[in-house]
């Protein structure tokens, strides 16, 4: 019996806390409660997409979720200020970096292979007169 969905659940920081860890993107749904994307990974933890890293992902896979699928992300422990009380205080919290490079294939509407973007290091390269 597979036992995964009784030791899943979301990524917290004590999670990654010992080093990042690298999952597979296998659905996405959208939560209910807070009105935001979840990835849901093949071990079966899953990972809510605040406002930062749903944008990370959409500048890195597109903005359709379909994309989404199949791409490796890395979790790894990050930390910011809490400012909403007394006095600032800081946080723990969970950092989302893509790692796979997203391919378009022909049944996304693109060809198969990676993405060539044009590269920027030979437009700083002129030789400068004096």
């Amino acid at each position: 019996m597979d036992m995964r969905k009784y030791g899943a659940g979301p990524v917290r920081p004590e999670d990654v806390r010992d080093g990042p860890r690298q999952e597979k993107v296998v659905d996405v749904s959208v939560d209910e409660k807070y009105d935001c994307p979840v990835l849901h990974f093949n071990g079966g933890d899953r990972f809510t997409l605040f406002q930062a890293n749903a944008r990370t992902m959409c500048r890195a896979y597109t903005t359709e979720s379909n994309n989404w699928l199949g791409q490796v992300v890395e979790l790894s422990l990050g930390h910011y200020t809490d400012y909403r009380g007394e006095k600032p205080e800081e946080k723990e919290t969970v950092l989302l970096r893509p790692i796979s490079v997203w391919q378009p294939s022909p049944d996304n509407g693109g060809m198969k292979g990676a993405v060539a973007l044009p590269s920027r290091s030979t437009d700083l390269d002129d030789e400068i007169p004096f």
